[in-house]
């Protein structure tokens, strides 16, 4: 019996740090940080009727998560479980204070949490090929290890040529999606609802 406790103990302190970012944040924890909520989160998105979580009502699971925040910067993940094969769907927002900056769509895992200097830190066999920092001003694609990119769909208001690229990007991608109204919009769409 003694021989277990001590084994608990030792396997307990050996992964503590991952155990304890795994588990849940409490209220208190993200409620007095000045960040967003995933309440908040959840009433953005349904306010703005964001294709991140369009024809809902079909899920299994819609669930949100609170990784932290780093500065002025919340980091919240999008759970959706859709279909008869249970499918799940990961999406990965960035909020500026209460200003959603974008999100990645149809990742292959959520973040494990943010480190201390700001980086995302993602589970062992999807880690990232190159460090994403919540602080940063232009977000690359996110490259997890044996899966595809997912790109950086931002909703900051772009000028220039780089708004008239991504304008004709996103013409071309969204007459790609037609076909498909309700499943989860394809990587590269900016959807025009959630443009700021």
């Amino acid at each position: 019996m003694r021989t277990a406790a001590t084994l608990t103990l030792l396997l307990l302190s050996c992964f503590a740090p991952t155990l304890l970012a795994l588990e849940p944040q409490d209220a208190a924890s993200y409620r007095h940080s000045g960040g967003v909520t995933p309440q908040t989160a959840e009433q953005l998105l349904e306010s703005m009727s964001s294709p991140l979580i369009s024809d809902a009502e079909a899920d299994h699971v819609n669930s949100y998560y609170y990784f932290g925040i780093h500065g002025d910067r919340t980091l919240i993940g999008l759970e959706r479980v859709r279909g008869s094969d249970y499918r799940q769907y990961f999406s990965v927002l960035i909020f500026d204070g209460e200003q959603l900056l974008g999100y990645y769509q149809n990742v292959a895992s959520l973040p494990l949490f943010i480190e201390d200097d700001g980086a995302l830190s993602f589970p062992r066999g999807a880690e990232l090929q190159d460090r994403i920092f919540l602080q940063q001003d232009t977000f690359p694609p996110l490259c997890l290890a044996a899966y595809p990119c997912v790109d950086w769909h931002s909703l900051v208001v772009e000028s220039g040529a780089d708004a008239d690229a991504n304008s004709e990007e996103e013409t071309a991608t969204s007459a790609d999606n037609e076909s498909e109204p309700n499943a989860p919009s394809a990587v590269g769409e900016i959807p025009p609802e959630l443009r700021l």
